[in-house]
């Protein structure tokens, strides 16, 4: 099972529930978080690498507090930080790994409605055979 972790209500329900499944089924558990890179280089005026270095060290941190919101079930779990732009991508690093339940953070699309929920790694992933792709919003199982 992979559940991408992000700091947010969506990303703390997606642990949750990775945690329940986890325990529940003794599934082997990997949880990734991706850093955003802004960019740099000669046109785009300072550079972006100490910044970028900040974000990943941000992220790293995020997946800390998933590995304490997973409590002993952390002990089975491999933990990743991919960086965007940088391969593997997520789809790349799923597909690799072979997982077959990818959990997502749930993203709210305010001027949807109902039933707005997404992710935007959602449809990249489904491409991968065999995955089922789960969005999992804050309050749901």
């Amino acid at each position: 099972m992979l559940v991408l972790y992000e700091q947010s209500r969506g990303g703390g329900a997606a642990i949750d529930l990775a945690r329940e499944l986890a325990e529940r089924e003794h599934a082997a558990l990997t949880v990734v978080g991706i850093a955003p890179q802004a960019p740099s280089g000669p046109r785009c005026g300072n550079s972006a690498l100490e910044y970028n270095q900040a974000v990943a060290a941000s992220v790293a941190q995020d997946l800390d507090e998933a590995r304490e919101r997973l409590g002993r079930a952390s002990e089975r779990t491999n933990f990743q930080l991919l960086i965007a732009g940088a391969e593997p991508s997520l789809q790349e690093f799923a597909q690799i790994g072979g997982f077959d339940l990818v959990l997502l953070p749930a993203r709210r699309r305010p001027l949807r409605g109902r039933g707005g929920s997404y992710h935007p790694e959602a449809s990249r992933l489904r491409l991968i055979a065999g995955a089922e792709i789960r969005l999992v919003a804050p309050g749901s199982r």
